[in-house]
């Protein structure tokens, strides 16, 4: 009988088949798992952090719920907690961790920790659930950080011109060459195809920069990784094995990062076979993301394999940043329009003191302050994650003022309240497109404010020695695009006058990636002098 008690103690082996197959049925194993979430949201309650928690209604309240209500309100709900809270650490329960969130008084401190207290590696990898998402691979060593920060950044100025060539590239393959005719496009897969392919020329080199597979493999990645992660983010970590298994993001992000090394491992092979017989490589196939990694990989870092995936990692980051910035800031044009004038003037002083747009070097891209200053605001309202300096403590730390740190925690700052706060930006809710070109002009202050500055309130980068790396290579590219794409065509809204609303998830913010508008080529006068 299968609706038959069972008495205490009866050994496995002599329950009868059918109570085994009632024990495993659907119904049973969602019983037998919302049993356990329960169990983890009562243990988080009890004996969970003692600090205010936003975002919930009641301390009884199963983390499922307040999950769900961070995902559909994260930003109010870090707004009201740094409110309340000035200057004290509160938190929100997230379904993978219960989030410590820190006041920008501590950002020195946790600057000047070192990565073996607090790791900004293991708090990225889980924030983008690395284990299912294929980022795990950072954890191996630092060598992404190190070929970003001693080799790709110093070498900008030689590698503004190839990646004003892929511009150009993308220009002629891409965008329409009609003076008349409006043409509608979706900016947020044009100007993703623009930045994955200036992306690629930089980190692989021609001729594999423009080989369709790689650019869908950088493209497509980075969508299924955010797919899954904002997906995972619903449910505990001890879920998430399970679930991988019905994610198709899941599959398909793997399958990427194997056609990735089916590209590249036979380059990385070719190179290594060609350095060895003593072949001198002409200097723009030496300065690529991939041959400085190979350059500067230590023994124990030099498996092709490894390489080929942490280039599909990278490539994650750049398009990310890069395409979310362009897109927004081309929305905040099309709403801000009285903007455009002055930055395309800006543009034409550059042109009429350094010649035609393929001379330029990133100096010249330095001196559009116009333009990076509307760059920032337009991040300052659309920032791409409203938290920022993650850290996971690896071990107990004290702060300035006495407060402990406990090892496990992980840590982060609401970096876009903060710079919201009217203490930090004066007048917050108006977009001011040149906000920062403005403050800029004071005394003493030409070098700060910049997009990709970081300072101890304006947090988008991070801070200290572990902020982004890519930064400076974002603001140039992003800039290097902008300026084609402005002084060459006309745009408009397709539909009224107002910004396509962003989307959210969690503590993400995404342009809108099917919002629509119109295009066409200005006169042959008008447009960028490019030789």
């Amino acid at each position: 009988m299968a609706n038959a008690t069972l008495p205490l103690g009866t050994p496995y082996r002599d329950i009868p088949l059918s109570s085994l197959e009632e024990l495993t049925t659907p119904w049973a194993l969602i019983a037998m798992i919302g049993g356990l979430y329960m169990l983890s949201s009562i243990f988080s309650q009890i004996f969970g952090y003692k600090y205010p928690i936003f975002g919930i209604s009641s301390q009884l309240e199963p983390i499922v719920v307040s999950n769900f209500r961070f995902f559909r309100r994260a930003e109010d709900i870090l707004n009201e907690g740094y409110q309340a809270c000035k200057g004290k650490i509160f938190q929100f329960r997230r379904a993978d961790t219960d989030m410590l969130v820190l006041p920008y008084k501590y950002v020195e401190d946790i600057r000047k920790l070192p990565n073996s207290v607090a790791s900004p590696t293991v708090a990225h990898v889980h924030n983008l659930m690395g284990s299912s998402t294929n980022m795990h691979i950072i954890l191996r060593s630092n060598l992404h950080f190190r070929t970003l920060q001693l080799k790709l950044t110093p070498n900008l100025n030689s590698l503004t011109k190839p990646m004003q060539e892929e511009v150009n590239y993308a220009v002629e393959k891409e965008l329409t060459e009609s003076e008349d005719e409006w043409v509608t496009i979706k900016p947020y897969h044009t100007i993703l195809d623009f930045v994955a392919r200036v992306s690629a020329r930089i980190f692989l080199g021609k001729p594999l920069c423009r080989d369709p597979e790689w650019l869908e493999v950088s493209t497509q990645f980075t969508e299924n990784v955010f797919v899954s992660l904002v997906f995972l983010r619903l449910f505990p970590m001890w879920t998430h094995g399970f679930l991988n298994w019905f994610m198709p993001s899941s599959y398909k992000g793997t399958a990427y990062v194997r056609k990735a090394k089916k590209l590249l491992v036979p380059e990385i092979n070719r190179r290594r076979s060609l350095e060895a017989q003593g072949h001198v490589f002409p200097e723009e196939e030496k300065h690529n993301l991939l041959s400085w990694m190979m350059e500067i990989a230590t023994p124990s870092e030099s498996d092709a394999a490894a390489l080929a995936h942490l280039e599909v990692v990278m490539s994650l980051a750049s398009i990310h940043t890069s395409q979310m910035n362009a897109v927004h800031c081309l929305y905040d044009l099309l709403a801000h329009p009285e903007y455009l004038e002055p930055i395309r003037e800006e543009i034409r002083g550059v042109v009429a003191e350094a010649g035609p747009w393929m001379t330029w070097s990133k100096p010249q891209f330095s001196r559009l302050r116009r333009l990076d200053s509307f760059m920032r605001e337009s991040q300052r309202f659309n920032p791409p994650t409203l938290l920022s300096m993650h850290r996971v403590m690896l071990q107990d730390a004290k702060l300035s003022d006495g407060t402990i740190l406990p090892k496990g925690a992980h840590i982060s700052m609401p970096v876009n309240s903060i710079q919201n706060d009217p203490e930090v930006t004066p007048e917050p809710e108006k977009f001011d497109g040149f906000r920062y070109y403005n403050l800029r002009q004071n005394e003493g202050q030409s070098h700060l404010h910049q997009f990709s500055t970081t300072q101890d309130r304006i947090l988008n980068f991070g801070h200290g020695p572990n902020a982004c790396p890519g930064r400076f290579f974002a603001s140039l590219e992003i800039k290097i695009i902008l300026v084609r794409l402005l002084m060459d065509y006309e745009f408009k809204f397709k539909h009224g006058n107002e910004r396509p609303a962003n989307l959210r998830a969690h503590e993400f913010i995404f342009p809108n990636p099917d919002a629509e508008i119109l295009m066409r080529r200005r006169p042959a006068g008008e447009r960028l002098p490019l030789y």
